[in-house]
């Protein structure tokens, strides 16, 4: 299943902005990939860690900020169609590997 998370945070002020970007990194140290710029996902193996994030990000929400977590199976998340620009920077997506030796 994958975790779409997406936010907003008020961006008014230099100090709010600064708050904004912190808390992307913060989401990206959490191993969500950013899609758009308030847009990001997560593949979770297992409902334990689906938990464990969403108590992380119920914890971490900022005070004037407002998240939407949608929980989206394989099976939905496969058939997402993306349409890029002839200018648009391709991302490639990868799955977190484990190499066991």
């Amino acid at each position: 299943m994958v975790l779409l998370l997406s936010f907003d945070l008020p961006r008014n002020t230099k100090e709010e902005r600064k708050k904004a970007a912190e808390y992307r990194k913060r989401l990206v140290e959490l191993g969500f990939d950013m899609k758009q710029y308030s847009l990001y996902e997560r593949e979770v193996e297992s409902d334990t860690t689906k938990d464990h994030l969403i108590g992380i990000l119920k914890k971490e929400v900022p005070d004037d900020g407002m998240i939407t977590l949608y929980l989206l199976p394989d099976e939905v998340n496969n058939k997402q169609i993306n349409i890029l620009g002839p200018d648009a920077p391709m991302k490639a997506v990868s799955v977190p590997k484990v190499i066991v030796v």
